[in-house]
């Protein structure tokens, strides 16, 4: 049977099981399951449990809950919001001040949370509400609190990036620094549209008197509600880039440091401890699972020589890398429009990333590149998860029309910056090469 038709046969047989609303990671596994007995039987059921089994037992896995925790403790404990507080002293009279802070709040609690839902949901509640007041418009307000999200994707540490690492066979702590300055340039040329767009449209952000703070005010601000979060930040990504301690050890130490932090604040308690600890460990099994459905269906592509054949004739496209890589970057956002971003994964790296070795390109900056495919795709319809969770958050009078129209332009600025890291590779693996 060609490689295409058992391709064929294994997407439609998930997106039918899908369709039952069976979770991603357990239709994998099913779907996995049922071609193993048919090929091997019993035999090569046993080998796809124990090929999970050892792909879910790798110690670079170790990172994921100490990061969830981080998020869940600044997410939880409302640390956030004094952050916010301190960062709106320091944007003056611009055009869409609210906006802006919005963003630069996102950029913050992306590099502590790692959480698209959590920024997304965690904005919406916090600045909606004061933008609807000030007579922002509704599609600015959407498209500023979405795109704020939307950076936990790419900002380290990103949960999803520890996933790819691990799915891909690539090094999670590599991925991590090669996003810093992908990351910051996402949220730069996001100001920048704000800022460009409001003044030559004011009514999209008209302006009002506020409470100026003195140059006193705002360094104690920044030194009590700012530095703290930074340093979080700075010490788990310095620890990781200096090779002081493994991407687990900095994980945890964030983790560790985000709890003394609520002490400091006197936003401490066992209760918030518990939810942390739960919520960050539901995170944690669900992620684990995603692996162990992900190393099930690539064992399978192996075993019926799907994967190899789909690599030889990928690489017989084209003799241009350029071309190659290009393709495999507008097949993840097309399956953005209609899949959710672990399902993409689950799919397309196992494809992918041998033909990502085979053409001698770089994989760290391939999957900088891949990250943010995966982010355009939680901006846009019908699957968007930021989309929703805008919507979740949301008044009635902001409809799905003007969360869709809110996120179109800041999808141009994700891709413009993709083209822009294309282009210059170096703005990705600078920082992983001094390592």
């Amino acid at each position: 049977m060609e490689w295409y038709v058992v391709l064929t046969l294994i997407f439609v047989a998930l997106l039918a099981i899908m369709f039952t609303g069976l979770p991603i990671a357990f239709t994998f596994m099913l779907v996995s399951t049922v071609v193993m007995f048919a090929m091997q039987g019993e035999f090569g059921v046993r080998q796809l449990v124990l090929g999970m089994y050892d792909q879910v037992a790798q110690f670079s896995l170790t990172p994921i809950p100490f990061f969830m925790i981080m998020g869940e403790v600044f997410y939880q404990s409302g640390l956030v919001s004094r952050t916010l507080d301190s960062l709106s002293k320091f944007v003056k009279k611009v055009p869409g001040r609210l906006a802006i802070i919005t963003l630069l709040g996102g950029g913050v609690f992306a590099a502590l949370s790692g959480s698209v839902v959590a920024n997304t949901a965690m904005f919406g509640s916090l600045m909606l509400p004061e933008m609807m007041k000030r007579g922002y418009s509704k599609k600015l307000i959407a498209g500023s609190i979405m795109a704020s999200g939307a950076l936990a994707m790419v900002i380290p540490p990103s949960a999803l990036a520890v996933l790819l690492g691990s799915i891909a066979g690539i090094s999670v702590g590599k991925i991590l620094i090669g996003a810093i300055i992908p990351g910051i340039l996402l949220m730069v040329f996001y100001i920048l549209y704000t800022m460009i767009v409001c003044t030559m449209k004011p009514e999209y952000a008209p302006s009002f008197d506020f409470e100026e703070s003195s140059l006193k005010e705002k360094l104690i601000g920044a030194l009590k509600d700012i530095v703290p979060l930074i340093f979080i930040f700075l010490m788990v990504m310095g620890i990781i880039f200096t090779g002081i301690g493994t991407p687990t050890e900095a994980a945890a130490l964030g983790a560790l440091g985000s709890y003394i932090l609520t002490i400091f604040y006197k936003k401490f308690s066992w209760k918030l401890v518990y939810k942390t600890l739960v919520d960050s460990l539901r995170v944690t099994a669900m992620i684990l699972i995603i692996i162990a459905g992900s190393a099930g269906f690539s064992q399978i592509l192996a075993m019926t020589g799907a994967s190899r054949d789909a690599v030889i004739a990928i690489m017989a496209m084209s003799s241009s890398k350029t071309i190659i890589i290009a393709i495999m970057l507008v097949i993840i956002v097309a399956l953005g429009f209609f899949m959710e971003q672990t399902a993409i994964m689950m799919i397309t790296l196992p494809i992918m990333m041998p033909v990502v070795l085979n053409l001698g390109v770089d994989t760290i900056w391939f999957a900088v590149l891949y990250l943010i495919c995966l982010q355009i795709g939680q901006l846009t319809p019908p699957v968007g998860l930021a989309l929703f969770t805008m919507k979740g958050v949301s008044p009635p009078e902001v409809t799905m029309g003007d969360i869709y129209n809110g996120a179109i332009p800041f999808l141009y600025m994700d891709i413009l910056v993709l083209v822009l890291l294309a282009v210059i590779p170096p703005l990705i693996t600078w920082l992983p090469n001094l390592q």
